[in-house]
Parts: structure tokens; sequence; C-alpha cells
């Protein structure tokens, strides 16, 4: 760990964890989506929602594009 408690490592590895979370998070709708028994009383939210964050997020290079600095403030 850095000795400004940021962990370098966690830093590198954001963007693949929120591109994975966005493709589970997308096949899980459309598997709703595509399967949704007959009188079911949930309907299914729109998977195409989650095409859009996953095509973001495969355009990340860095902490940066989420608006966040080196030093882990705010931009």
């Amino acid at each position: 760990m850095a000795a400004s408690g940021h962990c370098p490592m966690r830093a590198e590895c954001a963007a693949l964890l929120a591109r994975g979370a966005a493709l589970r998070f997308l096949l899980t709708r459309l598997v709703d989506f595509l399967n949704v028994p007959k009188g079911a009383l949930v309907r299914p939210k729109d998977p195409l929602e989650y095409v859009r964050k996953l095509r973001f997020q495969q355009g990340v290079s860095g902490l940066r594009d989420y608006g966040v600095v080196a030093s882990g403030q705010m931009a």
C-alpha cells in the first residue's frame, strides 16, 4: 500500500471490475428479458441499458475516465 493509503493495484483493477459488473448485469437482464413466464407479475428491465454501460466500460483506460485523479480525490 502506498504512503497515502491508496492501493495502486486496486486502482488498476477498478476498470476491469466495473466491466465485469456491467457484463454480469447485462447477462442477468437478458436472461430475465428472454424468459418471462406467462402470467408473471414482474416486468423485465431493458438489457440495452447495460449494453451502453458495457460499451463505456470497454473504453475506460484508467481512473481518470471516472473523474478520479491520481491522488484519489475527485477531479
